[in-house]
């Protein structure tokens, strides 16, 4: 039994001996700095904003309108009347859901953009990955120290240009 478990210990060792001796090619991708330099970027920007603007100028208009009614109700509180007062508070109510509404639904619609471009960047690695044979490919922002010779960011940002 000794025997048998040296035997298939010491055969284990030979075969990942092996496989460490193969040469490994290690890169690193700051995608990040991908995703600020892609030309797509400054489209989404611009459709992103688009999109909103209609959005954003009511929010406007009700915002002053929400301030308005805060300096009143901090101004006049003790004299305002309960009812003017309810009605006051329901118009700052109001411009806060939907403000909130508007940032949970633009930062939807960004998190949607983004993730397209983030395909494009993993397509492009994995372009590059099967032209050059790396073995391993790392996010730069997960690393503490990168030297340049592993570095393919720009390599990268090329292949998605393309």
């Amino acid at each position: 039994m000794k025997k048998i478990i040296y035997a298939l210990g010491l055969t284990i060792m030979l075969l990942t001996g092996s496989v460490f001796a193969t040469e490994q090619k290690i890169a690193v991708v700051n995608v990040m700095y991908i995703l600020q330099n892609m030309p797509e970027r400054e489209t989404v920007s611009k459709t992103l904003n688009s999109e909103f603007e209609s959005r954003a100028k009511t929010l406007q208009s009700q915002e002053k309108k929400a301030q308005e009614a805060a300096q009143r109700l901090q101004k006049e509180g003790l004299t305002l009347s309960a009812g003017d007062k309810n009605k006051l508070k329901d118009i700052i109510a109001s411009f806060e859901e939907k403000a909130k509404a508007f940032s949970q639904d633009y930062h939807k619609r960004e998190n949607e953009e983004v993730n397209k471009l983030l395909g494009h960047i993993q397509q492009a690695v994995s372009t590059l990955v099967k032209q050059e044979h790396y073995t391993l490919v790392l996010k730069a922002e997960a690393a503490f120290y990168v030297n340049d010779t592993i570095d393919i960011t720009e390599k990268v940002l090329e292949q998605v240009k393309k």
